[in-house]
């Protein structure tokens, strides 16, 4: 059972990048804050450093930089972070450079994540109403415009617009932000709580206390007058902490504390061999069901309680799908490419003719399982990616999948939820395929379909599983009936 567990690629490293990695990087926000009013004068530029800490061991460091450059604002922030996944660190940095107006809306930006398996930049620039991206993954450059209803924000062009707005207690702001990670605009809305005093270094120190809401998760920070931070805490318990440059960086020698998995497992009461459960029924509790997609397909809902049934009949049909129903789950996507030259031949060379849609979807969840080494990654995932480095957790094994699935005609989404091992619940990512009906497989797991402990919440693309941050550190499960 321990080394099944180690085969388990958890969704949470992902999510780990949407909520944990210094909630400022990938914040979200529905009223755009109006500024032109507003003088520039308090805004402050030059360099601020912080160590990032788990349980008191230092795991990173972040450096924030303002900049002003005739009529625009540079702003400049970097991470990096040690992360401790099923064992193993994962190392991970980011780099964002932000180009504003006077009243910090984004004009322009560029981003770059990187980590052991995997490197990807992202550009993007407010162009009218849309926001126009150019995305490098895998050597290739794809293009994505998304329309914009208001002008947007990055995170970390926040801080110094609320700078300019005054800081008040019982004063609360919302912002349209654009997340790099999820490639979409959503909302976040900031408050300020209160005006402490707080001990830094020998001294105490004015600082007024924000809560940031984001996703139904709520993080911290404190900063003064002026827009300096002293601190951030995030909800499962990482803290930044103001430092200087020398002491920032400098490494802790033992590394991370505690594993991001243990943080996030979703305690339950026990299920006998479940890669064999053909149903299942559990009570959900704890956190808002609203706006999941727990009922439909194979899974029944009735406001708490969730059923789901494994369904073997299932239809086939010629490839490729010749309806016009599923076109949305049948086109490529920046992140999965389907129609690049490199997805496709691998899709035809796994299924050598194949055209029955049912035993080519089995063929490429058996190639992908056999290929992917499953090790847990922190990246975004892209096929193209997945394909070249060929490891990767849940999310590496779900898109690449979906990419192969879609080059062959077979539409596929992605969906997000939980899945039941050996102890407990843990977040996970998995493809359903179009056969008649929606079905749920598993090339992680080598489940074709998949077991009926795991329990869709999102289905989608992968901007879809960042809902799933609304449940963690909330959801809980009671196992009710199982066969």
């Amino acid at each position: 059972m321990i080394q099944k567990l180690v085969k388990l690629t958890i969704l949470i490293v992902w999510l780990a990048m949407l909520g944990l990695l210094i909630e400022r990087t990938y914040l979200r926000p529905s009223t755009v804050i109006a500024l032109d009013a507003i003088t520039e004068e308090g805004v402050r530029t030059g360099d601020e450093w912080a160590g990032i800490y788990q349980q008191g061991r230092k795991i990173g460091y972040a450096h924030t930089s303002v900049m002003r450059e005739a009529d625009t604002y540079h702003l400049l922030e970097e991470a990096e972070l040690n992360l401790l996944v099923l064992g193993q660190v994962q190392h991970v940095k980011t780099v964002t450079n932000s180009y504003t107006t006077k009243n910090f809306l984004l004009k322009y930006f560029n981003f770059i994540m990187q980590s052991a398996t995997s490197s990807m930049e992202i550009k993007g620039a407010v162009v009218g109403n849309k926001l126009v991206l150019d995305l490098l993954t895998a050597g290739q450059m794809r293009k994505k415009r998304i329309p914009l209803k208001v002008p947007p924000y990055l995170a970390l062009n926040i801080k110094p617009a609320l700078v300019l707005l005054g800081l008040e207690p019982g004063k609360k702001y919302r912002f349209s932000l654009f997340n790099p990670a999820t490639m979409s605009t959503e909302d976040v809305s900031i408050s300020v709580e209160a005006k402490e005093r707080i001990k830094v270094g020998d001294t105490e120190q004015a600082v007024y206390k924000l809560k940031e809401t984001s996703q139904g998760m709520e993080a911290f920070s404190w900063i003064t007058e002026d827009g300096d931070t002293i601190k951030e805490e995030s909800p499962l318990g990482y803290v930044l902490l103001k430092d200087t440059m020398a002491e920032a960086v400098k490494p802790d020698t033992q590394g991370p504390a505690v594993d991001i998995i243990s943080l996030v497992m979703i305690p339950s009461n026990h299920v006998d061999n479940p890669a064999q459960t053909r149903y299942l029924k559990a009570k959900l509790a704890g956190a808002p069901m609203q706006g999941f997609e727990l009922e439909g397909d194979r899974q029944t809902f009735n406001g708490r309680t969730v059923e789901v049934r494994v369904h073997d009949e299932t239809a086939a049909y010629r490839l490729p799908y010749a309806g016009k129903d599923r076109s949305s789950s049948l086109q490529a996507t920046v992140l999965i490419q389907s129609d690049d030259k490199r997805i496709k031949d691998q899709s035809a060379k796994i299924l050598s003719g194949e055209k029955d849609a049912r035993k080519a979807a089995k063929k490429l969840n058996e190639w992908v399982y056999n290929s992917i080494e499953k090790k847990p990654v922190v990246s975004i995932p892209s096929a193209l990616e997945v394909l070249s480095q060929h490891v990767g957790d849940c999310n590496e094994h779900t898109t690449l999948y979906t990419a192969l699935a879609r080059a062959a005609g077979i539409p596929t989404r992605m969906a997000a939820g939980i899945v039941y091992l050996r102890d407990g619940f843990y977040y996970h990512a998995w493809p359903e395929v179009w056969l008649g009906q929606w079905t749920a497989i598993d090339p992680t797991f080598n489940q074709f379909p998949a077991d009926a402990t795991h329990i869709r919440f999102v289905a989608g693309n992968i901007d879809r599983q960042s809902d799933i941050l609304k449940l963690v550190g909330k959801l809980k499960v009671e196992v009710l009936e199982y066969r």
